[in-house]
């Protein structure tokens, strides 16, 4: 045969093109509300399609062209959703030549004299047709100076002229355009109806295809039944490239998977889904092994990172109780597999992957770029959520009935309950001094005086105390808990497991007075504009008897963290005026008391040995003040 006489081949995408709004997909709604407007004559003479690309936006103008002006094949036929195709009209309009059905594509026409043609032609009615439609694609990209011209003929058009515009940009179209027509949204097609579609389509071309492949393939579509049959063409014709054999001339090869994704240069989800579990499970060097297996098979790092977010998202999904419908075996296992590692570690890795997506497009290297993200995640998912923390946090000192001393606070601890500091100091010939740690050094005094016995005298009292008046009828489990300070609410709010309210009850409330089932207090800093209510609240329900908490203007003791600072600032002066301590901090300039280690718990009686001062120096000054003591 001649290359003369052979056929051009026609796209699938243009072949399977629909014809009638029987063959158009997913848009039922539509083809409902156009059929019952025929039906009961309330036609509009404006319509806008809207939608994404490949969901059948110009294909719908065509059809109805056809259906408002088809005769049937007797002649006598009039307007019809289904047009017959065989009268003059449909095969006219069909072929592009009918006069009075004009399409014009405003991307190429965007000015004001391409529209006063249209202007002045709606004025003469049709030729040969019923109607005269003006088939306007693309059309918001006309100008502003046209949109304008073209407003008064739409909004009164003669009797027998139809405006059907179709765009993909919505936004852009001026509102007086859109206040002028009946706008109708063409939906995405759902991946299950693509599928179909794509089947019945291999079917009738005869490319063997695996259910699985089409699948891919209509997920790839995103809703687009042009772009779906566009990548089932490109995956045909990779299928049949040098694959047939001698022994079977006619035999052709499945489209399967494997395939479809080395075409769209992405990796399997079994694959994508073993780099995410990896990464959520802290094994950095898993994942980045996983990743360059996927980069060297083909696999794209932008399509590798959007799987990733999919996965992610359809993991959510199942964790929160609504998991996607009709997943693949292969993927619905991972999803399965992902889901049990909660909603919180799923949204943290969302929005790593998320930004990391957008720090990638900006890279110089994509590669590079993926790999640095998978090691963001995998460092940072292993990483307790808040609620493990809260869960794992100890109770809180001022939940114990027994403080320590505020001698004994670390600034890297949690610091201890503020009435700990009037504690009186326990027997010194029982235990060994505490001892204080000036500039990182270790140092244990060699006959200090009681730490505990200076500090007292300058610390502040934490909060006003006072006796709530005793009920003799009840005992103290039915009295509810004794509230006698503000220390005593922060620890009943520990206790209750409220410990947001307990922090912020410790750094923004200073107390004014405290009465029984009343407390009133003044606030500092930003304190939370529903602090003291939902204070109120709890005090309420814990105590079993209404509790009001109200704003005073009268004096006020500090917070519980300004005494808890105020006490620790005291005990670490009280710690530096201690003779040694201060000849230590003399002779090293710039050190500074930075701790207290109070180890009296841990002693039962003073060792000889650790009572030995290290420095020689000191035991030196010490042995010639004796000396000189002697010799008075």
């Amino acid at each position: 045969m001649g290359t003369s006489e052979q056929t051009a081949y026609r796209v699938l995408a243009r072949k399977y093109r629909p014809d009638s709004f029987s063959g158009l997909i997913g848009q039922d709604a539509l083809v409902r509300t156009l059929s019952n407007a025929i039906a009961l004559g309330r036609l509009a003479h404006a319509f806008v399609l809207t939608g994404v690309r490949g969901v059948g936006k110009t294909s719908t103008a065509r059809i109805l062209a056809k259906g408002l002006n088809c005769q049937g094949p007797d002649g006598q036929g009039g307007p019809t959703l289904e047009p017959c195709g065989v009268c003059e009209p449909c095969k006219s309009i069909s072929e592009g030549r009918h006069v009075d059905v004009l399409e014009m594509d405003a991307a190429s026409n965007t000015g004001v004299d391409d529209v006063r043609e249209i202007i002045d032609g709606a004025a003469y009615r049709p030729v040969s047709a019923r109607f005269k439609i003006y088939i306007i694609d693309e059309v918001h990209m006309l100008s502003k100076s046209a949109f304008n011209a073209l407003l008064k003929t739409l909004e009164e058009p003669p009797e027998a002229v139809k405006f059907i515009f179709a765009t993909t940009e919505i936004r852009k179209v001026p509102v007086t355009i859109l206040s002028r027509c009946q706008r109708f949204d063409l939906r995405r097609v759902p991946a299950d109806l693509l599928t179909q579609h794509l089947s019945s389509i291999a079917a009738q071309e005869a490319i063997p295809a695996e259910e699985a492949a089409l699948r891919l393939i209509a997920i790839a579509g995103e809703g687009s039944v042009r772009d779906a049959l566009s990548l089932l063409d490109q995956a045909a014709a990779l299928a049949g490239d040098g694959t047939r054999t001698e022994a079977d001339d006619t035999a052709q090869p499945r489209i399967t998977p494997a395939l479809v994704n080395d075409m769209l240069g992405r990796g399997g989800m079994a694959e994508t889904g073993q780099i995410l579990q990896a990464c959520l499970d802290g094994q950095i060097e898993t994942s980045l092994a996983q990743f360059s297996t996927m980069i060297g098979a083909g696999a794209e790092s932008e399509q590798i990172i959007a799987d990733l977010l999919e996965l992610t998202h359809q993991a959510s999904l199942s964790a929160a109780g609504a998991p996607p419908e009709d997943l693949p075996e292969a993927t619905k296992a991972v999803v399965d597999a992902l889901a049990d590692m909660g909603i919180a570690r799923l949204g943290r890795a969302w929005q790593i992957l998320l930004n990391g997506h957008a720090e990638m497009r900006q890279a110089p290297n994509p590669v590079s770029a993926t790999q640095m993200l998978l090691i963001r995640l995998g460092y940072t998912a292993p990483m307790p959520t808040p609620a493990e923390i809260l869960e794992k946090l100890p109770d809180a000192p001022a939940a114990k009935e027994t403080a320590k001393p505020a001698a004994s606070a670390n600034r890297s601890a949690p610091r201890p309950d503020t009435q700990a500091a009037s504690d009186p100091a326990p027997d010194t010939n029982i235990a060994p001094p505490p001892m204080a740690v000036a500039g990182g050094h270790d140092v244990m005094p060699a006959a200090p005086a009681p730490m505990a016995d200076a500090a007292p005298a300058t610390m502040p009292a934490a909060t006003p105390a006072i006796t709530p008046a005793p009920s003799p009828a009840t005992n103290e489990a039915e009295a509810g808990p004794v509230i006698s300070s503000l220390s005593d609410i922060a620890a009943l709010c520990d206790q209750n497991g409220e410990r947001i309210l307990a922090a912020q009850l410790r750094n923004h409330i200073q107390l004014v007075s405290l009465a029984p089932q009343r407390l009133d207090v003044a606030l500092t800093g930003e304190a939370p504009t529903d602090l003291l209510p939902n204070l109120a609240k709890h005090l309420s329900a814990w105590t079993g008897q209404p509790f009001m908490v109200s704003l005073s203007k009268g004096p006020a003791s500090p917070t519980l963290r300004q005494a808890e600072d105020m006490a620790r600032d005291a005990a670490f002066e009280a710690a530096a005026s201690q003779p040694v301590v201060a000849d230590i901090l003399a002779i090293f300039p710039g050190a500074a008391v930075t701790d207290i280690i109070d180890n009296r718990a841990e002693a039962t009686a003073p060792d000889t040995e650790t009572m030995t001062p290290e420095n020689p120096d000191i035991d030196n000054r010490d042995a010639e003040t004796s000396e000189e003591e002697d010799s008075q």
